[in-house]
């Protein structure tokens, strides 16, 4: 694909990505898409053959800025054992929501399509988790922080969490604290 054609495909994810947020994810449809971006059908069929394609390549953007987020904060950390997992608390829990929506918003639409098309992100939490451990944290004290970091900002997306600021600022320390001790026990 040439340059023109990658921005184009670029346009229609920002612009599927508008339309989760201000419609919801059941409103994704290729004629919204369409009328906001002002491109044609066809056009929007040339980069995307189905709407299971753009859904996979929002979840695919979501995962790469996800990432991105999380090795930012990493080179921004000490070495340590806890540097993976601080990364994640601090990465996951930054206030992004309109990047945090769109992520949610594809996850349940592709869960709603097709819950085998979740494969992906099934193997980008397991490889999340192979990089949390590797430099000796516990499985288990990775996993329950990574799911707690994940659980509150799922709450927070889905408008659900009852924790005022000063409530969250508290889980956020502990989820800290819990990161940052540094045990090797097996």
């Amino acid at each position: 694909m040439g340059r023109h054609s990658d921005s184009a495909r670029e346009r229609i994810i920002d612009v599927a990505e508008q339309v989760v947020i201000e419609l919801g994810a059941g409103h994704l449809t290729f004629d919204a898409v369409a009328a906001k971006s002002g491109v044609s059908r066809g056009g929007l069929l040339y980069h995307f053959p189905n709407k299971e394609s753009l859904l996979k390549a929002m979840l695919d953007r979501h995962i790469e800025r996800s990432t991105e987020s999380r090795m930012k904060k990493r080179s921004e950390l000490p070495e340590g054992v806890e540097r993976e997992i601080v990364a994640h608390v601090l990465s996951g829990l930054e206030r992004d929501v309109r990047r945090q929506r769109v992520g949610a918003a594809a996850f349940f639409a592709l869960a709603a399509h097709d819950p085998g098309l979740l494969a992906p992100l099934k193997e980008q939490y397991r490889k999340l988790m192979d990089q949390l451990t590797r430099n000796g944290l516990r499985f288990e004290r990775a996993a329950v922080i990574a799911l707690a970091t994940d659980g509150l900002r799922l709450a927070e997306v889905l408008s659900m969490s009852p924790f005022d600021k000063e409530e969250r600022s508290r889980i956020v320390a502990e989820l800290m604290a819990l990161a940052k001790e540094n045990k090797r026990a097996k």
